[in-house]
C-alpha cells in the first residue's frame, strides 16, 4: 500500500492524538495542524489558525489526505454562537482548501449528536437500531454546526470531486484498552437502568484505526459512517432497558441480540474494512469468566463510578 502525506487537523488533542500514533505506525507521513504541541509528539507540528486559510494552505499543499477534527469539540464550554460560528468557518476553511487543491481524501470529524438522542438535550430517536439514514435533528449548536459542515462536504464532493468520509462519533474513550480496572467493573455493573446515548461508545484506538481504513481505501463522493463498539454499555439487556426506561422510544426489533449496540456499523465494515476491537463487556467476560446477566432496574450508577464527562467528538 502507498504511503500517504497525511494532514491531522487537531492532532495535539486526545482523539488527534491516537490517529496520528495509528498513522506514524502505519508508515505514512503525518503533520500535526494545532494551536499547541502535542504531550508526546511523533509528527511535525506546525502551528495553526484553522479559520485562517493562508495557513491552512501552506500546510495542505504538501500532503495529499487530511484527517480534520480540528474543531470545538462539544455544545458545552463556550456560547452556541462561538461554537456554530467557529466549527462552520473551520469546516468550510479545510474543505474548501482541499478541494481547490485537487487532494485525494478528506475524512470529516462529526458526531452523533447531529440525530437528537446524543448531547443535551435529547430526543428520542425517530427508529432503532440507528442507520446513517436517521434524520438529522440536532438540538445544539454544536450538533448543528456539525450539520452544516456535512452538507458544505456533500457540496464540494459533488461539485469538485473530492473524496470525503463522514464520521459519526458516539463518545469517544482514551482508556487504555487492554485494562478492566475496578471502577470500570462497578460502573458497568451499574448499568441497568435509564440508558445514556443509547449506550454507544467507542474505545480512541478503534477510532484512530478507522481514519487510516478510510485513507487507505478511499471511495468516490461523501459518504457518512457510524463507529461504536460492538456492544452497548450495559450490564442486563439493552432492548428491555429501553423499553423500561425509555417509553417514547421505538423498541428495537424482538430478536434483537442481548447486549449490541444500537447503533448499526456496518456501512463502516463493507466500504472501509472497519470492524471494533474493543469491547468492555468482552474485558469483563474475559477477566471473570462469565457472563453480565444484570437485571433491568433504575439503580443508580454505583458509588465510585466515574462522572461522565460532557465531551464531543473530537478532542
Amino acid at each position: 500500500m502507498k504511503k500517504l502525506k497525511v494532514a491531522v487537523t487537531g492532532g495535539s488533542g486526545r482523539i488527534g492524538g491516537t490517529v496520528v500514533e495509528e498513522l506514524v505506525r502505519r508508515g505514512h507521513k503525518v503533520v500535526n495542524l494545532d494551536r499547541r504541541q502535542a504531550d508526546k509528539p511523533l509528527a511535525k507540528f506546525v502551528f495553526c489558525d484553522l479559520t485562517k486559510r493562508e495557513q491552512v494552505q501552506t500546510v495542505f499543499e504538501q500532503v495529499e489526505a487530511v484527517c480534520h477534527l480540528g474543531e470545538i469539540p462539544g455544545p458545552w464550554n463556550h456560547s452556541p454562537e462561538e461554537v456554530f460560528s467557529t466549527n462552520t468557518r473551520i469546516g468550510s476553511v479545510v474543505m474548501q482548501t482541499a478541494a481547490d487543491l485537487k487532494l485525494k481524501r478528506v475524512i470529516y470529524t462529526s458526531t452523533c449528536q447531529v440525530y437528537g438522542p446524543w448531547g443535551d438535550p435529547v430526543i428520542a430517536p425517530k427508529a432503532l437500531p440507528v442507520t446513517e439514514a436517521h434524520p438529522l435533528l440536532p438540538q445544539n449548536a454544536y450538533g448543528l454546526s456539525k450539520v452544516a459542515n456535512e452538507q458544505f462536504a456533500e457540496f464540494v464532493a459533488r461539485k469538485y470531486g473530492l473524496s470525503i468520509a463522514i464520521f459519526r462519533f458516539p463518545r469517544v474513550w482514551n482508556w487504555d484498552p487492554a485494562a478492566f480496572e475496578d471502577w470500570q467493573k462497578r460502573w458497568l455493573e451499574s448499568e441497568t437502568g435509564p440508558v445514556e446515548e443509547l449506550g454507544a461508545y467507542l474505545i480512541a484506538q478503534d477510532a484512530a484505526r478507522a481514519y487510516a481504513c478510510a485513507l487507505e481505501r478511499p471511495r468516490p463522493g461523501c459518504e457518512a459512517y457510524h463507529f461504536a463498539a460492538r456492544e452497548a454499555l450495559t450490564f442486563a439487556p439493552i432492548r428491555e432497558r429501553l423499553r423500561v426506561h425509555h417509553a417514547g422510544f421505538p423498541a428495537l426489533p424482538s430478536d434483537w441480540p442481548k447486549f449490541k449496540c444500537p447503533l448499526v456499523c456496518d456501512k463502516a465494515r463493507a466500504h472501509l474494512g472497519w470492524t471494533p476491537k474493543w469491547n468492555l463487556l468482552d474485558l469483563y467476560r474475559k477477566r471473570f469468566g462469565k457472563e453480565p446477566d444484570g437485571k433491568v432496574d433504575g439503580k443508580a450508577p454505583a458509588k465510585g463510578a466515574p462522572k461522565r464527562r460532557r465531551r464531543g467528538t473530537v478532542r
